[in-house]
């Protein structure tokens, strides 16, 4: 049962992400950062935050959200991938700002999420 609701809830992450991305991409379009990744993974790790704040003690619940939902919402692969393109265009300020943004946004996000949960 536990596996059946990490795929659908990892298929729910994934499609917002997909939405989300896009349509924070349309809206940033001057923006010479990958913006939409960018506000995906910091959202994620807010609601990652939140989430793991609650201490939900029941271990399928927190597979299912925390590791279906968050793990295919959020993309470090995605991430890794625009930073080495930033690098490649030899944009390495850009790049350098896109990593720092992402991490300690990252980090302050979850952070943040899980003092207003706890």
């Amino acid at each position: 049962m536990t596996l059946a609701g990490i795929l659908i809830a990892g298929g729910l992450g994934a499609m917002l992400r997909f939405w989300l991305g896009n349509v924070v991409t349309a809206k940033t379009k001057g923006f010479n950062l990958p913006i939409g990744i960018l506000t995906i993974n910091i959202l994620g790790a807010l609601g990652l935050g939140i989430f793991t704040g609650l201490h939900i003690a029941n271990d399928s619940a927190s597979l299912i959200i925390g590791t279906g939902f968050f793990g295919a919402f959020t993309t470090f692969s995605t991430f890794s991938i625009e930073s080495v393109q930033l690098l490649l265009a030899k944009r390495v300020m850009e790049s350098i700002l896109y990593i720092t943004l992402t991490l300690c946004g990252s980090l302050l996000a979850f952070w943040c999420g899980w003092t207003i949960a706890t």
